[in-house]
């Protein structure tokens, strides 16, 4: 099998849909349970996921020629074509799990496919719109989870969190490839209006994320391993990013954030993780 097949998938954040589906499901019930319609929702989110990372290399394959040339698509490894019979087979089946779960899981995947793909093909190249419509999708990964259980009052909350952080995420993506947008036309927060403006805009985003951390827990909806982990985890990734974003002075240090932030999400879903099942 041809490995940049998987690649162009990007596995590890396909994994990282697949885990924020599964927990929250766990979190959103008072006991462990990993049944059949929880994985079909874990599967069918990664699925999605890799159809709408593949779609969205085969919609920048042009862009990409310019920006990542080592991507499967424009370095040769994977024929355009290939990639967009990959990521509806993707779509296809993805979509198909749901329909093993419920209506309402139906419901919340053809949602997010229709997002991706729209975002892939036309939003991601207009301000904002695109970034948000990514961080929706993130957080929708979480209720789909509570959906597939029965339950997404817990669950809620986590999504919320989950939409700024993607928000601020994608921005400081947005300023990393902001050189190579500008010369395709694609016009993003930071080509549009700058980087001071999406210094701001970041800095926002992970602010109301930072302001929201603690509430889980001052309802009463996680306990106190959530507030202590995320204080001690989450918050000081988050802050020196927002730092960083003021500082930095070259696009290998936006990428170094980006990753940082990828990081600290991990960190992130271990909190909501230990905040229901730990005590």
């Amino acid at each position: 099998m041809n490995r940049s097949l998987i690649t162009i998938t990007r596995p590890g954040n396909v994994l990282i849909t697949a885990l924020a589906v599964i927990i929250g499901g766990l979190i959103s019930t008072a006991n462990w349970q990993f049944g059949i319609p929880l994985f079909c929702a874990a599967f069918s989110a990664a699925l999605i996921a890799a159809g709408g990372n593949t779609f969205n290399d085969f919609c920048d394959r042009d862009l990409d020629r310019i920006q990542k040339a080592h991507r499967p698509i424009p370095s040769g490894k994977v024929l355009p074509m290939t990639a967009l019979r990959l990521s509806a087979v993707c779509f296809i089946i993805g979509l198909f799990l749901s329909v093993l779960i419920s209506g309402l899981a139906l419901l919340i995947a053809s949602w997010a496919v229709f997002l991706l793909i729209y975002y892939s093909w036309r939003w991601k190249r207009e301000p904002l719109v695109g970034n948000i419509a990514v961080s929706f999708v993130s957080g929708l990964a979480f209720i789909y989870g509570g959906v597939a259980v029965g339950s997404i009052k817990a669950v809620l909350w986590a999504a919320g969190m989950a939409f700024f952080f993607h928000l601020g995420r994608e921005i400081v993506k947005d300023m990393e490839d902001q050189a190579g947008d500008e010369q395709s036309n694609a016009y993003t927060f930071a080509v549009r209006f700058g980087l001071k403006a999406a210094r701001y805009a970041t800095s926002l985003a992970l602010l109301l994320l930072i302001l929201s951390l603690p509430l889980p827990y001052l309802y009463g909806q996680f306990n106190i391993y959530y507030l202590v982990i995320v204080l001690c985890g989450v918050l000081p990734a988050l802050t020196y990013v927002i730092v960083s974003v003021w500082r930095f002075s070259g696009v290998g240090e936006l990428h170094r954030l980006g990753v940082i932030l990828k990081l600290d999400m991990v960190i992130g879903l271990a909190a909501l993780l230990a905040g229901r099942y730990i005590g």
